[in-house]
């Protein structure tokens, strides 16, 4: 009986055996000769597919083959409904530049695109309406028009590119009637290298516009208090010297985008970043402006060259970011002995996908302030010379992103001065950017 039984056994796992070669020829030597016979009909780029398929896989399919081979291939339906790889999935995913592993995993080897000169037209206003506090109660201040940036940027090849910008504000009177160019400039950034000439962005002031994050609530604490410019005339270079280190040089006109003067007078700026990792940066930032006060009324020891120092640090997460700088100037005014030096903290939460809130306090200090007799000769140093730089600033509010164009922030101000003359803005700032 079982010898029977074990003859039975044999016999069925024979004809299985017999069943399964008939169904799967590719398989052995059999399946190397049907690639090689098919390989002599399809293009010599579709070769170096095959021999890149891994053992056991299904063949590589393109839109032409549909057959039961083709079954469960995990790129053919996406790739015949997707009109960018239209190309790549023709004639076997051939490729222009046959690469052995195309059909590894079911995954393309994607080639490069050819680059294509392009432009964006770039729009920016900042809109406020609000009231400040007075002894007698509430001073509405009515709507304004703080900025309209116009400009377009154009992207001539992977590495050059050129961006003008139009700011235009609203002056003292009721309409926009002041209108400069905040950038334009040429840049070249290939291989870590990045180099801008023209009037060009200033480092040190977009750096604390982006750390602080809500430049359409309140400017950062560097231009508000007049430690640099946004924007100057002359030429930056960054290098990324690894994945954490980059250094940048500058040469500017130091008079800012409002006054483009050619003179020998220039503005030289250095710095050094290091990101110990993505969402964390240390920055350090040093500048000496060699334009002295062109005065002859003042004796010459009193003018002097203007000099800062910015350090930054800040993190970037995705639920949360927070920050600090601390900037000093000596030589304020381009006189000598004025010096200014403040700090500003800040912070801001995601609340949901639509709203965040911010916070942010700054404190200025102004002091050795030069006295003259009335000969015009040094007499001493008093301290608080600039009562609109000497105080602290308390910025609160909430930001509604309506769509990715559109955001509103209700805020409050609170300033208190030196003198504890103090004052509140409250306010609700918009801004439409695309």
């Amino acid at each position: 009986m079982k010898k029977i039984l074990t003859t039975l056994a044999l016999g069925a796992l024979i004809i299985m055996g017999t069943n399964a070669m008939a169904q799967h020829p590719q398989t052995g030597a059999e399946r190397k000769t049907h690639i090689e016979n098919k390989d002599t009909q399809a293009p010599a780029t579709n070769a170096s597919c095959k021999e890149g398929e891994k053992a056991g896989e299904k063949p590589c399919c393109d839109k032409l083959q549909k057959g039961p081979e083709c079954q469960g291939h995990k790129h053919m339906e996406q790739c015949q409904a997707s009109a960018p790889h239209h190309d790549c999935c023709q004639e076997g995913h051939r490729h222009s530049m046959p690469k052995p592993d195309c059909c590894a995993e079911g995954h393309h080897a994607h080639q490069h695109h050819a680059f294509h000169p392009h432009g964006k037209a770039i729009v920016t206003l900042f809109e406020h309406v609000g009231a400040t506090s007075t002894d007698n109660g509430w001073d509405i201040n009515g709507f304004q028009m703080e900025r309209a940036y116009l400009g377009y940027e154009y992207q001539f090849s992977p590495a050059w590119s050129t961006t003008v910008i139009l700011d235009a504000q609203q002056g003292n009177g009721t309409s926009i009637d002041r209108v400069f160019v905040k950038n334009a400039f040429a840049k070249y950034h290939r291989d870590g290298l990045t180099v801008m000439a023209g009037i060009v962005p200033t480092v040190q002031g977009t750096l604390a516009e982006s750390n602080w994050g809500y430049r359409y609530v309140a400017k950062s604490f560097y231009d508000l208090n007049g430690f640099g410019h946004t924007a100057d005339l002359g030429i930056y270079a960054k290098y990324d010297i690894n994945d954490m280190f980059s250094a940048d040089l500058s040469i500017l006109n130091g008079e800012g985008f409002r006054r483009i003067q050619m003179d020998n007078d220039l503005l030289y700026g250095a710095g050094l970043t290091f990101k110990p990792y993505k969402q964390f940066f240390i920055r350090a930032y040093a500048d000496i402006n060699t334009r002295m006060l062109d005065t002859t009324i003042m004796n010459d020891t009193l003018r002097s060259m203007k000099k800062n120092v910015q350090l930054s640090a800040g993190y970037d997460g995705k639920h949360f970011r927070l920050g600090a700088d601390y900037n000093w100037q000596w030589g304020s005014n381009l006189m000598k002995g004025q010096v200014l030096n403040g700090l500003s903290i800040y912070a801001s939460g995601k609340i949901t996908p639509k709203f965040n809130i911010f916070a942010r306090y700054d404190k200025g200090y102004a002091k050795d302030k030069i006295l003259l007799d009335d000969n015009g000769i040094l007499a001493g140093l008093a301290d608080s010379w600039s009562t609109i730089n000497d105080g602290q600033d308390i910025f609160l509010g909430v930001e509604y992103r309506i769509n990715k164009l559109i955001s509103l922030a209700p805020a409050i101000q609170y300033h208190i001065f030196a003198n504890n003359t103090n004052y509140m803005y409250a306010y609700l700032s918009a801004k439409v950017a695309f």
